[in-house]
């Protein structure tokens, strides 16, 4: 479910009349505006104001209205029924909340989170408002974000803050709890998007565009339902979403449930006809001696071997948990065929081959339309060459640590040098090794043997110093098998909840 356009759905019927129904004893839009205009003539009769002020608000044409409404609801300018920024009168040794635009919730919230000042030290160059003003962020994308308030109980009745809102007084007797719903709604929304001005990037919705904002406008008891009903049907939400999040930390602890399961060896069942992990081991040190072109390892002291079953490996002591019999702690570097860091190198919009940065990775996939090219000798292309089921490894930044399997290759591309690559032989299944970068285990070992810097990052020793538990071959490719069938049908959850 799609809470927020499902938000969005109510709000749009909301000012549509389709949420509530009309009740001939609400009497017309028309009478309250009537009623509007007489508490605004009282009002400018005390403040000596203009005669043209006093005119009565004059409903919009309907046949030119964005959409239909009911017959007792009117189109007015927004301007007509609120007072635009108004600029009330404080002493400078009064005590004002103050709300920074950062304090002021977006989406579908109405919260806000205030300091106290005195007006003095606040005053120059902020917005003023007082208890029942609506806020609204004018500059983008605050707009965009629907970043709006009431404000209620500030302190001795006024606040300050940005001069990036518009602040919206509501005449009596208009709903202003009607009014902030109408400009949460997509209508509103789009309208002042359209109606942008400025620079790119420092965009805003002028005061015009506010002023002049059609709103459909309803009588006082619907205004009041409209809003009940917004408000309940908006909790149901909250309760929804509540569960979603709830429900999505379950996933999330599921996964990690899986993959501690997985290197524990207790997500499969153990098949004796599976060549232990010993065995294993040494075809992969066999391999690495053949393709390095160097002496095979000497066998260790018996002080050094495992001798419950007289195979030779080294021990390590310092165990996390026990595992299966046919399986064995092992040092990622013993398994991986290479560590080795990227290619340093500028990025390019053309060049001779592509270049794989950490910022063309999001969530387990390499964005292609993002990866620049860069300059790099021939012979030196080898070295840094991706192939199928290489590992990269973000090592510095917010992403340290975070790992990618190379599963999809369409054109040869190196990769830059603030990632590291792992790669394996035919006797590793890459893909279990994925997992286990995935694993609380893993996450444990990076943590303690990242460098401690303003930008935290890991090298290949701490890569290669990570102990690993290394099932058989066959059950390595069970794991991954397995792993990938609970994680789909994980994923097919999350996607359900959006």
């Amino acid at each position: 479910m799609n809470t927020k356009l499902l938000r969005q759905k109510i709000l749009d019927l909301a000012i549509r009349g389709k949420l509530t129904d009309q009740r001939k004893s609400d009497g017309t839009a028309r009478e309250l505006l009537e009623k509007i205009s007489a508490s605004l003539r009282i009002v400018r009769s005390v403040k000596s104001a203009k005669s043209e002020d006093s005119a009565p608000i004059i409903p919009l044409d309907k046949s030119e209205a964005p959409f239909e409404i009911p017959d007792n609801w009117e189109w007015v300018k927004l301007g007509s029924v609120c007072l635009l920024n108004p600029a009330d009168k404080l002493t400078d040794d009064m005590v004002v909340s103050f709300v920074p635009m950062a304090n002021i919730g977006a989406g579908f919230e109405n919260r806000f989170i205030s300091e106290v000042r005195s007006w003095n030290s606040v005053k120059s160059g902020f917005t003023r408002f007082a208890n029942g003003d609506i806020a609204v962020a004018k500059i983008t994308p605050c707009f965009e974000n629907r970043k709006s308030v009431i404000f209620e109980n500030l302190k001795n009745g006024f606040g300050a803050g940005t001069t990036e809102l518009h602040i919206l007084r509501t005449f009596e007797p208009v709903f202003n709890k009607y009014i902030f719903w109408y400009v949460k709604s997509e209508y509103f929304i789009q309208n002042g998007i359209g109606h942008f001005s400025g620079a790119v990037g420092q965009q805003r919705v002028g005061k015009d565009v506010f002023f002049n904002a059609c709103l459909p406008l309803p009588p006082l008891a619907e205004q009041q339902r409209i809003v009940k009903k917004i408000e309940e049907a908006f909790a149901e939400i909250d309760a929804v979403e509540k569960n979603k999040e709830l429900l999505k930390t379950h996933i999330k602890q599921t996964r990690q449930k899986i993959l501690d399961l997985a290197i524990h060896g207790k997500l499969v069942p153990q098949d004796k006809n599976d060549e232990p992990a010993s065995v294993l081991l040494e075809k992969i040190l066999q391999e690495k001696v053949q393709s390095d072109n160097k002496k095979s390892p000497k066998k260790k002291k018996t002080d050094d071997v495992a001798t419950s079953d007289n195979r030779p490996y080294e021990k390590i002591a310092d165990i996390p948990f026990e595992i299966p019999e046919n399986w064995m702690w092992v040092r990622l570097g013993d398994l991986s065929k290479t560590i080795q860091y990227g290619y340093n190198a500028p990025a390019k919009e053309s060049g001779r081959i592509k270049m794989v940065r950490i910022s063309d990775i999001y969530e387990n996939e390499i964005v292609w339309d993002t990866v620049p090219f860069c300059d790099i000798e021939d012979d030196e292309i080898p070295t840094y060459l991706l192939k199928k089921n290489d590992i990269l490894f973000a090592r510095t930044g917010g992403t340290v640590g975070k790992s990618y399997i190379v599963d999809n290759l369409p054109e040869e591309s190196v990769y830059a040098g603030y990632l590291i690559l792992t790669r394996y032989g035919e006797n590793i299944n890459a893909h279990y090794m994925k997992y286990f970068m995935e694993s609380g285990l893993y996450w444990e070992q990076l943590r303690e043997g990242c460098i401690a810097t303003a930008q935290p990052n890991c090298n290949g020793k701490t890569l290669g110093k990570m102990r690993i538990p290394l099932p058989p071959l066959n059950e390595q490719s069970r794991i991954a098998s397995k792993i990938e069938e609970l994680f789909s049908s994980l994923d097919q959850m999350e996607r359900n909840l959006i």
